[in-house]
């Protein structure tokens, strides 16, 4: 099976920020689009689970079923036990695998989830096939993805958009798909998937905590991020270019005019019977 040191450098990586992101996602913030669609006892899949937060609260939705997390980063994996086990959740189990290479028997699925994995790959054919041939016909899709070309910024050129634009760029230098969402429909329909619904949302911070909240992530991202030390090291960013989006994401903390909105795509789907 493939491992994480088979795969291209991972753009958002695991430092403190990062990690702090991932472990802050809900399932009812990042899934509810697709928790309708979960009823026990159904066993479900989530794809690129981190941390499993998002795993543990679809173990919770489905109750006497079966929630699994897979995630190619063992670290990753681990945090997601302990966590599992801090809540007290036992209806859910982690395990370490590649996502193109499922390690797990065909129709073993009733539902797949995945938040923000696709885009990590320019071509996420193998990814989508592993998910028919692990879901039950019949079973159900759910993916929520980034646009990162159809995010909002005010003003264009603020340190908050230009952190996620050298974010947007490491993806699509790493091979990666950082304005799937829009193609997620035409990519699951291709994988011969029947489109159930789509829809699109922004998340953005609105009030006072979410800008502080947003505005440490970004800060620390800037500062210990690897992609963007890899920007630097690769030469395509400048240390002088990093020192000035540094000092401005500094004067921009108590400017309420400076605007930023990610978008997300979601689609559910089902397989055939």
């Amino acid at each position: 099976m493939a491992t994480a040191e088979d795969r291209p450098f991972y753009s958002f990586g695991y430092g403190p920020a990062a990690v702090a992101s991932l472990q802050s996602r809900t399932a009812r913030d990042h899934a509810g689009f697709f928790l309708p669609e979960l009823v026990p006892p159904m066993t479900v899949l989530d794809l690129g689970c981190g941390p499993g937060s998002i795993t543990i609260g679809l173990a919770e939705v489905v109750s006497e079923g079966r929630a699994v997390g897979v995630d190619i980063e063992p670290g990753q994996i681990q945090l997601a036990i302990e966590n599992a086990a801090k809540r007290g959740v036992q209806n859910c189990t982690f395990d370490v695998g590649n996502v193109e290479d499922l390690p797990y028997e065909a129709n073993s699925f009733d539902a797949v989830f995945g938040h923000t994995i696709l885009l990590q790959f320019r071509d996420p054919s193998r990814v989508l096939n592993e998910v028919v041939r692990v879901l039950r016909p019949g079973g159900v899709v759910g993916f929520r993805e980034t646009d990162f070309g159809a995010a909002l910024a005010f003003p264009e050129d603020s340190a908050h958009a230009r952190v996620f634009a050298t974010l947007r760029e490491s993806i699509i230098r790493n091979d990666g798909f950082p304005d799937i969402g829009r193609e997620l429909p035409a990519l699951l329909s291709r994988t011969g998937l029947r489109i159930a619904r789509s829809s699109a949302s922004y998340h953005s911070a609105i009030t006072e905590t979410d800008r502080k909240r947003r505005q440490r992530w970004l800060e620390n991202t800037w500062s210990e991020g690897e992609f963007v030390s890899r920007a630097v090291s690769d030469g395509w960013l400048t240390q002088a270019e990093r020192d000035d989006v540094a000092e401005s994401l500094s004067a921009e903390k108590d400017d309420p005019s400076v605007f930023f909105a990610m978008t997300y795509c979601e689609c559910v789907a089902r397989s055939v019977v």
